[in-house]
């Protein structure tokens, strides 16, 4: 007997193969790169190219939407702890913790941080192609304001505070470098912390 599908059967199918398109095109851009085909896409995603451009009518749209999906990921979580009233070693102990937490096993979370450098490594936000949300901040700055609490509580190294954000997140993006290419690696947090934490405050 024929049972029609209801409405929400339909929305759940369709989040089904956003869902798969989006993890797809998320693992092969921090792979490969944004000049990877929508037929490759397609392909790794298990759907038509026609299918894909029903729910994404461009690359770049698709493109739009993971970066909207990092940034939220990375701003909200790293706020969450900043807004926090912990002093500023406890905040970046929780910062190191939840990325440490990433290598050992969170693929995913290597996956949007490979492809945010992609996206910074591209000319597709200078040429408007895509654009970053406006209303969230970034976390290197976000950090840096973290960075200046632990320098005025006196737990953190002296040094320009975006500067010194700017290393932090360089060695988390090098240790996903070494995690996308099949060298995982986990270090310990107190090897992350010493970048910006006093050795008396570890």
């Amino acid at each position: 007997m024929y049972v029609p599908r209801t409405k929400e059967t339909f929305e759940s199918m369709r989040q089904s193969t956003r869902q798969k398109i989006e993890a797809a095109a998320l693992s092969l851009f921090a792979r490969k790169g944004l000049s990877v085909k929508v037929g490759e896409i397609a392909k790794a995603s298990g759907v038509s190219q026609g299918l894909l451009y029903s729910h994404y009518p461009s690359k770049d749209a698709l493109i739009a939407e993971l970066i909207r999906q990092a940034t939220t990921i990375s701003s909200e979580s790293i706020m969450s702890i900043a807004i926090s009233d912990e002093t500023a070693d406890s905040k970046i102990k929780s910062i190191t913790k939840m990325m440490c937490e990433m290598f050992a096993g969170v693929p995913i979370g290597i996956d949007y941080f490979m492809f945010m450098a992609q996206v910074g490594m591209s000319d597709i936000v200078t040429q408007g192609k895509v654009t970053f949300p406006e209303e969230l901040p970034n976390p290197a700055h976000i950090l840096a304001g973290i960075i200046q609490q632990g320098q005025a509580e006196g737990t953190v190294v002296i040094g320009d505070s975006l500067q010194l954000s700017v290393v932090y997140w360089a060695a988390i993006q090098g240790l996903c470098s070494y995690a996308i290419t099949g060298m995982p690696i986990s270090p310990e947090p107190m090897i992350l912390n010493r970048i910006l934490i006093k050795e008396s405050y570890l």
